[in-house]
């Protein structure tokens, strides 16, 4: 069962249940239950969109809307932020901080098809479009559910409400430059590599792909933001891959290392053409592990020079958010190189955050203040990561439960490989 919930995450219910027990179990009320637990209708800023995936291609879908005077007054945090994981991880914000800035959050729910051009529909996606918060009036339907809830992917939302109408009251800014993108018509694909190029995060990319204002005019639709954020890291990615499997190789091995929120990894950069491992070590205690196993539990996905096919079922947006972050670091670098990923999970993070916390994290081991070990051999980088590898682990070092490469090599398919260079 530890297996099985830490490959399905809560995500795809593989243990035939309706919804997920350890997800249930987390759900907290806000601290905003009582702000607006009588209100019929809301009137503020809205920074995103967010469209769900139940009942696809049937969907709830509606701006994210925020509780400005409450976020400004006692956070004192830029709502723009509300939206931007790599400035928490710049800021050092730990899981409460994150928890307590996301609960100002409203995520308003509006049935409609994928395909549907309603005026509801079309006012979202300008919202998505848009370059600053755009304020929205809101019509309730019943009253809020304020309940904090987290996913592996999805970053935490807070209070939720269904609702009759809505009304954007201003004109949303939206860049020419982004405008003149998304009114070509080209493929979803093109025109999010596009965005990118422009200089946007995938946050906002994958938000305005969930928006549905992409692709072919006669092809356009909604995408539920979990799918539209691994979807968006996959895009970027396969975009800068085939930049990037043109340059040459690194000339030596390179381990890069970077720790938030307990989640601690370190990347092996190898000199030999682009293939990409990833390992996920969930120690006893962390979100989807088992308290009382005797050892961590190990997950792992490969892929070669020519990519995948498949999903990587095993690891889901980790892989991909993991792989994205790797992939901008090569092409800054214009090298090329074999990549192992190895990323342990403590007890103390006991929460999902969202798969932002994987992207962010192995982002902030690349960038310049962090420098890599450098070494000679395979060997010599592989016995320092061994080192790496149980650090931190805590009671796990005097237990006994600490993980090394020898409890890797196992299910490795570059560990295993043996080069003519090795010899």
């Amino acid at each position: 069962m530890q297996r099985l919930c830490i490959t399905c995450k809560g995500s795809r219910l593989l243990c035939g249940r309706n919804t997920c027990p350890l997800l249930a179990a987390l759900k907290q009320k806000t601290r905003f239950a009582e702000v607006c637990s009588d209100k019929k209708d809301f009137f503020g800023p809205s920074t995103s969109v967010f469209v769900g995936r139940i009942g696809y291609p049937c969907v709830n879908a509606g701006p994210m809307a925020v509780l400005e005077s409450e976020l400004e007054s006692e956070s004192g945090v830029n709502i723009e932020r509300l939206e931007q994981p790599g400035e928490w991880l710049a800021q050092g914000l730990g899981m409460a901080e994150i928890i307590e800035l996301r609960s100002t959050t409203l995520r308003s729910k509006h049935r409609e098809h994928v395909k549907s051009r309603s005026k509801f529909v079309s006012d979202m996606t300008e919202i998505a479009l848009a370059q600053q918060p755009v304020d929205v009036e809101l019509k309730f339907k019943n009253k809020p559910s304020f309940k904090l809830t987290f996913s592996d992917v999805l970053r935490p939302t807070g209070a939720s409400v269904n609702v009759e109408a809505m009304r954007v009251t201003e004109n949303p800014k939206i860049p020419k430059k982004v405008d003149r993108i998304v009114s070509d018509d080209i493929k979803a694909v093109e025109a999010a590599q596009e965005l990118y190029n422009l200089g946007m995060d995938v946050y906002k990319v994958s938000t305005i792909l969930s928006s549905g204002a992409l692709g072919s005019h006669s092809a356009q639709k909604m995408v539920p933001t979990r799918w539209s954020i691994t979807a968006t890291d996959d895009i970027i990615f396969k975009k800068l891959a085939a930049q990037f499997k043109e340059y040459p190789t690194i000339d030596t091995y390179y381990v890069y290392e970077s720790s938030y929120m307990d989640n601690h990894f370190l990347i092996l950069l190898m000199p030999s053409l682009f293939e990409y491992e990833n390992f996920e070590v969930w120690f006893p205690g962390s979100i989807w592990s088992d308290a009382l196993s005797p050892r961590p539990a190990i997950i792992e996905e490969y892929e070669g020079f020519k990519g995948r096919k498949n999903y990587a079922a095993n690891e889901g947006g980790g892989y991909y958010a993991a792989r994205l972050a790797v992939a901008e670091a090569l092409h800054r670098m214009r090298r090329q190189a074999g990549v192992m990923v190895f990323r342990q999970i403590y007890p103390e993070y006991s929460i999902p955050l969202g798969v932002w916390v994987v992207r962010e994290t192995v982002r902030a081991a690349f960038r310049n203040r962090n420098r890599p070990e450098k070494f000679d051999t395979k060997s010599e980088a592989l016995k320092y990561i061994d080192s790496r590898l149980r650090l931190g682990a805590k009671e796990g070092i005097s237990s006994g439960i600490g993980i090394g490469i020898k409890d890797l090599e196992p299910l490795s398919r570059i560990l295993r490989q043996k080069r003519i260079t090795e010899f």
